[in-house]
């Protein structure tokens, strides 16, 4: 498919940040304002002595719908430059294997040429690797852990901080106290919704909660109280009333999708041989500064 040429959404590309979070260990987190007139030309990765910069990344980005959206979202921009060096890399790949290019220059269409001869077809996934996969990986063949969760929530900002904190505090010693959690929910509680419910929030999936009170959260007894959470702007209670245990899928109801996720995690795998043995051929080097 060739690349669309340039067109309304290059007008917005100077209205959001980039974030950028190369691959190494040592890497930096950085934001990249696009509207600095010297920030395309940050240099993110080499190959060899051809440098690969943050005006390419936006580029590769807007030659597809599918990629531009990676733009905005933190780690989205080192899945693009990763993508970019590998197509470049492919491309060097070809040419050096004298692989004829298509006498139009199409480079998509090279592209898929020369990954067809580094990457043949292989036959499909046998029914013993999709059930060895589905062994291996029963955590995505099952309902997540659900827990049912009531909270009261007090919102916060810069201004009320203090005020905000007190409240919540208040609220906690009256369920220390004894008072009834519901109750507590519906007169303290500044989320419309739950408070309507005395708090009850439903049961919800462990993987939608917060990474940073996930784990404690977790590890509530039912009908245990948690201390004061900080979760976002918002000081919050919660109260574990109920938890679904995950249920795994027999194999026999899933085995199309054991084998459609097999043949996935062998592609990818392929695919990943592939880019650090041409990574290591040509040269190339990710920069953190």
């Amino acid at each position: 498919m060739k690349r669309f040429k340039k067109n309304a959404l290059s007008s917005c590309i100077v209205l959001f940040l980039l974030f950028i979070s190369l691959g190494s260990t040592n890497a930096m987190n950085r934001i990249i304002k696009l509207n600095d007139p010297g920030a395309k030309k940050i240099v993110l990765a080499k190959i060899g002595d051809r440098p690969v910069t943050v005006g390419d990344i936006v580029k590769f980005a807007k030659s597809s719908p599918a990629f531009y959206g990676f733009l905005e979202v933190p780690g989205g921009p080192d899945r693009l430059l990763k993508e970019l060096v590998l197509e470049r890399l492919i491309v060097l790949e070809g040419r050096s294997m004298k692989i004829p290019e298509p006498a139009n220059h199409d480079e998509a269409l090279y592209l898929m040429q020369v990954k067809r001869q580094l990457l043949p077809p292989l036959p499909p996934v046998t029914a013993q690797e999709a059930h060895r996969y589905y062994n291996e990986h029963l955590s995505e063949f099952s309902t997540p852990l659900l827990l049912r969760l009531s909270q009261v929530k007090v919102y916060f900002n810069d201004k009320n901080r203090e005020k905000a904190l007190a409240k919540i505090e208040k609220a906690l010693r009256e369920i220390k106290g004894g008072a009834d959690f519901g109750l507590v929910a519906k007169k303290y509680s500044e989320e419309p919704i739950s408070a309507s419910r005395l708090g009850d929030i439903g049961f919800i999936p462990v993987s939608s909660l917060p990474e940073t009170t996930a784990g404690e959260i977790k590890k509530l007894r039912k009908g245990q109280v948690s201390r004061i959470l900080t979760i976002g702007h918002s000081f919050t209670i919660v109260k574990l009333t109920d938890k679904r245990e995950p249920m795994v899928d027999p194999y026999k109801k899933v085995r199309a999708l054991a084998a459609q996720k097999a043949q996935r995690a062998r592609d990818e795998k392929r695919v990943e041989r592939l880019r650090r043995r041409l990574e290591k051929k040509w040269k190339v080097v990710y920069l953190n500064e």
